[in-house]
């Protein structure tokens, strides 16, 4: 845990923010990199931000959804430029911005934007590394030969363990030569499968629980349901997988 990586009388460089910004610095050239050449710069541009905006104000409001007397948080400047992001209330305010902007303009579809999952994957990945050293979405305690000295325990390093695997699946992303249709389905279910068990590995209880699982755990289930139904569609469909 790192939480500060560079402290002086005129400056103090916090790990969070910094590599939450390396992250989305790393998904805007990636996302660029290999955005549909069918796309105009600008479309992509608005495709990018509206993403960011989108994502930056869902995962604030999961966060005050899913966490014991947040919402009085709401008010406060510092809570929407500080810390305090929900991964999936990003993601799916993202995807209602998609799916809007593709309802609106016909010729943006699903297939156009797949430039958007290694983008995210990468993204992500970093900014689970600023979780990490900033000691937050920590794992429970365990006498595993990977554990982490974190909060007066030996732990899960839990972030690491997703930030690793989620660059390793947007390398994958990138180099895959399977069609753009599998890639969809292979990272709803590779990603809502990970998440699903490191959920179970988390030690950070403020997250609360609906029911029997997390909050968390239930949108992984509907990913991985989701990419299941897709994956015997295209199945079905001749020569698809």
């Amino acid at each position: 845990m790192h939480p500060i990586l560079y402290q002086s009388p005129e400056l103090t460089l916090y790990a969070y923010p910094l590599l939450m910004g390396l992250g989305w610095g790393v998904a805007y050239q990636v996302f660029f990199a290999y955005l549909d050449q069918g796309l105009p710069r600008w479309k992509g541009q608005l495709i990018f931000w509206g993403i960011f905006l989108s994502a930056w104000v869902g995962a604030k409001a999961l966060f005050t959804l899913t966490t014991p007397g947040a919402t009085q948080l709401l008010t406060a400047a510092s809570f929407w430029t500080g810390g305090g992001f929900v991964f999936y209330g990003g993601f799916l305010a993202a995807l209602v911005f998609l799916g809007i902007l593709c309802g609106i303009d016909r010729s943006i579809g699903f297939l156009k934007l797949w430039a958007v999952l290694p983008a995210l994957s990468f993204g992500h990945g970093i900014g689970r590394i600023g979780c990490f050293l900033a000691g937050c979405c920590y794992g429970k305690e365990t006498n595993f030969p990977w554990a982490v000295h974190m909060h007066g325990a030996n732990r899960h390093p839990t972030q690491m363990i997703e930030a690793i695997i989620l660059i390793a699946l947007g390398a994958y992303l990138v180099s895959s030569r399977k069609p753009r249709k599998q890639l969809f389905v292979i990272y709803l279910i590779a990603y809502g499968t990970l998440r699903l068990v490191l959920e179970s590995l988390r030690g950070d209880l403020i997250r609360g629980f609906w029911g029997p699982l997390t909050p968390a755990q239930w949108i992984s289930c509907a990913l991985i349901s989701t990419g299941t139904f897709f994956c015997f569609k295209l199945w079905k469909e001749k020569g698809s997988i």
